[in-house]
């Protein structure tokens, strides 16, 4: 659970040489450690490799707009804020670097105190992020942590138990020759004994599936899918690559848990009969969707009525570096889209 230091750094995109420096020296002397560019695929490698809470770019460059920096960012997930910085003053600028997802808009001249106070602003805000992230994946963190502890609890306190009265039920049986009616009850007894062990035993399992690390993610969730078609009548068709190799646990727990959580929704809310999950690598990136026939619902309506499960999931894919996606219309069922990197996790230590 060790968490690595908030550094703040501004990587500054400008082909003025003059302004550029100029913006260096500003933030040097306020303590914040600052990258230059000149152009912006200059910028785009070195975000690459680099990562910065705070981008100011200018929105004309020699080579490309400031715009292909924000979809850049988008597109790699990066929590950055970017503030555009132009001379042109124009209404039409700004809704278009907004709409892109530019954090601030700043023309130039510009003063710069209120530059600065911007700039503390937005690396204010990435930091504040950078908490609730932590927090949330210590709260995931301690989520499987309590589910272990009861998973065991259940096992080792109420699944004994049960095993006992089973067996002290079968050695009360051998001891009657001509009671048929309390044998009859015996094994009725009995058998509801096993069915209540068969549940117990399942819902450990759900609490802490081990079977994720025992038999590995593939396999594992091919099982569950079984198990959850034969309980709710709801058929699927998984289409699941075998290229791949998980070589991060917490990255198949994780998955594990978005799987049944998407699932568990659907049994509930979603009245469908047919589920279609997609489970492949592109490029770089895992793509797991999860589709169903349901009813859906109409997505803009429901988007701020996010439920516990869908925080969870939405929660444990930015604990991997990446993001929940919910498609739906009415009478047309519902995806659920999560797209993560393919390698560690970027919050180490959290399971």
């Amino acid at each position: 659970m060790d968490k690595k230091p908030f550094i703040e750094k501004i990587l500054v995109i400008e082909n003025d040489q003059t302004v550029r420096d100029f913006l260096r020296d500003l933030f040097s002397m306020k303590g914040y450690i600052v990258k230059t560019a000149s152009k912006g695929r200059e910028a785009i490698d070195i975000l690459s490799v680099e990562y910065f809470p705070v981008i100011l770019a200018d929105l004309i460059l020699p080579d490309l707009r400031g715009t292909a920096i924000l979809d850049h960012v988008e597109q790699q997930g990066l929590s950055t804020a970017v503030l555009i910085v132009t001379a042109y003053r124009s209404i039409d600028l700004v809704i278009e670097a907004l709409r892109h997802g530019a954090y601030d808009y700043i023309t130039k001249p510009f003063a710069p105190q209120i530059l600065l106070h911007r700039v503390a602003m937005a690396m204010e805000k990435i930091r504040m992020e950078e908490i609730a992230r932590d927090l949330s994946s210590r709260i995931v963190y301690a989520t499987e942590e309590e589910r272990r502890r009861i998973s065991r609890d259940i096992h080792d306190g109420i699944g004994q138990s049960l095993a006992i009265i089973k067996l002290t039920l079968k050695a009360i049986r051998n001891k009657l020759i001509d009671s048929a009616e309390i044998i009859a009850d015996i094994d009725g007894l009995a058998t509801h004994v096993e069915e209540t062990m068969e549940e117990v035993s399942r819902i450990t399992k759900n609490l802490n599936p081990s079977c994720v690390t025992e038999v590995g993610f593939l396999h594992a969730l091919r099982l569950y899918l079984e198990t959850f078609s034969k309980k709710t009548g709801i058929q699927i068709h998984a289409d699941v690559s075998e290229r791949l190799s998980f070589q991060d646990v917490e990255q198949e727990i994780h998955l594990y848990r978005i799987a049944q959580e998407a699932l568990t929704n659907i049994a509930k809310h979603s009245g469908a009969t047919k589920v279609n999950i997609r489970l492949d690598l592109e490029e770089d990136h895992i793509l797991f969707s999860i589709a169903d026939n349901g009813k859906g619902f109409d997505e803009p309506q429901e988007k701020g009525k996010c439920g516990l499960g869908l925080i969870g999931m939405r929660e444990r894919a930015a604990i991997l570096g990446g993001k929940v996606y919910i498609e739906s219309l009415p009478g047309q069922g519902t995806t659920v889209r999560t797209e993560v990197p393919y390698g560690s996790s970027k919050s180490p230590g959290v399971i």
